[in-house]
């Protein structure tokens, strides 16, 4: 599957890929105000039917020895209350090979429940690489909980649980993986 073999100490695709990304979150977090609080009739309003919601990610990354700047770019609609769809997309810059990742998911958030609304969900996500490394793909489901901070922003805490198809084993350290995501989502 791989054109070139891959020593022990470069084995580390995944493991550096969930990293990078729980870093973005963190980035993403901190440019909330520490004092924000709940919107007043408990976020429904973010969740709404017909509600569009939009991300900016940026971050740092490591691949085989490789320093990568993340930028990504993201967009979802709630296709029914409490149902969104969304598509990801990540582009891994500055080093050879460069990485492209684009994701379609669903997310299902429990309106009703609490202030801090439960949400389960599924993601595809397919990687792509400029030089050497094949495409691979994923699939995954999410669950966590989300918090509406204002009328049209929330956090967003949960995880994910992700397997690798046609996963070298000679090439990544593990075809399976569970990370946490933290964010912050904005909805017009």
């Amino acid at each position: 599957m791989i054109a070139k073999p891959i020593s022990p100490k470069h084995r580390i695709l995944i493991d550096k890929m969930s990293r990078s990304r729980r870093v973005a979150a963190l980035a993403c977090l901190s440019l909330l105000p520490a004092a924000a609080r709940a919107y007043d009739d408990a976020g429904l309003s973010l969740f709404k039917q017909g509600r569009i919601q939009g991300s900016l990610t940026a971050g740092y990354g490591e691949f085989h020895d490789n320093n990568y700047f993340i930028a990504g770019l993201g967009g979802g609609y709630f296709v029914a209350n409490g149902l969104e769809t969304d598509v990801n997309a990540d582009a891994w810059l500055g080093s050879r090979p460069q990485i492209y990742d684009v994701s379609p998911q669903i997310r299902y958030i429990f309106l009703h429940l609490f202030d801090w609304k439960p949400y389960i969900g599924a993601l595809y996500r397919r990687t792509f690489y400029t030089h050497t490394f094949p495409a691979i793909d994923s699939a995954g489901a999410r669950a966590g909980f989300v918090y509406p901070v204002s009328p049209n922003a929330y956090l967003n805490v949960g995880a994910v649980y992700e397997h690798y198809f046609n996963c070298d084993t000679g090439a990544y350290t593990r075809c399976d993986q569970v990370y946490p995501e933290l964010g912050v989502a904005f909805s017009l």
